[in-house]
């Protein structure tokens, strides 16, 4: 059964990533840690939206937080999520270019 946990942790992984704003907050907090206030501003969504993102993102074991005094600062905690997200968009390419190919010879 240990495959089955295994799985498990790996789809919730995923389901963490299947929302476009939390790929959006992967991508700015690839640059530099930020504040949710930081986030929610970039982004242009409001704070409690963003907070319930980074909730998600932080049970996956994606980000980390921490509290300095009033202020809830976010960073990624794997960047190898960024080879992850790298990998799909290497799939989108070949898959774009199989779809162009088959367009071309019709």
């Amino acid at each position: 059964m240990i495959l089955l946990d295994e799985c498990k942790l790996i789809s919730n992984i995923f389901k963490s990533l299947s929302h476009p704003v939390r790929l959006r907050i992967i991508k700015l907090l690839n640059v530099k840690k930020l504040s949710v206030l930081e986030i929610s501003e970039k982004l242009q969504t409001s704070q409690s939206s963003i907070s319930q993102h980074l909730k998600i993102l932080e049970e996956s074991g994606i980000i980390s937080k921490e509290k300095k005094g009033n202020i809830v600062f976010c960073k990624l905690k794997h960047t190898l999520v960024l080879e992850l997200l790298s990998d799909v968009k290497r799939i989108i390419s070949q898959e774009l270019k199989e779809a162009n190919n088959i367009i071309k010879k019709a």
